[in-house]
């Protein structure tokens, strides 16, 4: 594992990780941040810093990789460390607002079983019409919603944005008028389903006259948002990383699926290159599995495991760097 600053004395190019090994967890400073723990960070046994604005956590959207999410989750929960607000997209909306709603060990062992429990039929309903003829019949989406909303009900039946422990911002975009829009109050189902509505593949959802698709079409790994709502210190969970040499998919709906993982790493790698001045963002990549299928739930466990073991990993070897008793 490799911690990169932009600080002159830790320097390195920007490459987005392929091995499982390397370059998977990662610091980014703006210039201006000298060689300090990061502000607001809560860790188990410490004091927080007195100076410094509140501390994000975000979650990325990225389809069934999501769940790698509830493995670098549980290692940061592990570690003792807290947050002030959590902000989400896409599939990180539903995992954000499960951990809102229960930021414990004990609310992330919910998550992992929840994850575990998936089938691609319990998110796609299943239909021997599969295919480019249900792409070119007139419908709003291939698939219905009807299994996003059970696995919702499943976590949060009639749970409220106030009702969580910790505030959330759920991000949509409008397909009205290519805006991004946030939730943090009233009905959690809805904006989570706007914020989970992959264009093609789920319906939109229509919220006080706005026609509202999945929050990763404008801002999948919503760090800009974080730093609008004050943060000093973020720490991204992020699912979408490109991998070096990738062999073209053989299916047409994946090559759009991941020329929007390129759009979405583009502008992520744009604007952790080019932070404010007094913040710094904590990173963590998806450790693989690659090559999944976007449908393919079969490797839960292994998307889990491995996150988690690269979070443990850069913690066990930078926490005290992380932590106040060590601050220059």
């Amino acid at each position: 594992m490799i911690v990169k600053s932009k600080l002159k004395a830790f320097s390195k190019e920007f490459q987005l990780s392929k091995a499982v090994e390397t370059d998977l967890v990662k610091i980014y400073r703006s210039e201006s941040i000298t060689r300090q723990p990061l502000s607001s960070v809560r860790p188990k046994y410490k004091k927080r810093r007195s100076v410094g604005g509140p501390t994000a956590l975000v979650f990325s959207g990225g389809g069934n990789k999501g769940a790698a999410q509830i493995g670098m989750l549980q290692a940061l929960i592990e570690y003792g460390f807290r947050f002030d607000f959590l902000v989400g997209c896409s599939v990180g909306a539903l995992n954000a607002a499960g951990f809102a709603n229960n930021p414990t060990l004990q609310g992330v062992s919910d998550l992992k079983d929840l994850w575990l429990s998936l089938k691609t039929e319990d998110v796609f309903s299943s239909s021997s019409l599969f295919g480019g003829i249900r792409f070119a019949e007139k419908r709003r989406s291939v698939y219905s919603n009807s299994g996003l909303k059970h696995i919702i009900n499943s976590m949060l039946a009639k749970v409220k944005f106030e009702d969580l422990k910790l505030p959330l911002y759920v991000g949509a975009t409008s397909f009205n008028t290519g805006d991004e829009v946030w939730f943090d109050s009233g009905d959690l189902m809805y904006p989570l389903l706007a914020s989970t509505a992959l264009p093609g593949i789920f319906p939109p959802i229509t919220i006080d006259n706005m026609n509202l698709v999945d929050g990763g079409v404008l801002n999948d790994a919503p760090i800009s948002k974080a730093l609008e709502l004050g943060a000093t210190s973020i720490f991204l969970l992020s699912c979408n990383t490109v991998e070096i040499n990738k062999p073209l998919p053989d299916r047409p709906i994946e090559t759009i699926i991941e020329s929007f993982g390129v759009a979405i790493a583009a502008r992520l790698k744009r604007e952790l290159n080019n932070l404010p001045e007094g913040i710094e963002v904590l990173v963590g990549e998806f450790a693989g599995p690659y090559n999944l299928n976007w449908k393919d739930f079969s490797h839960t466990d292994q998307l889990i495991r491995r996150s988690y073991e690269e979070m443990s990993r850069f913690l066990r070897k930078n926490y005290d760097s992380l932590t106040d008793e060590n601050s220059n």
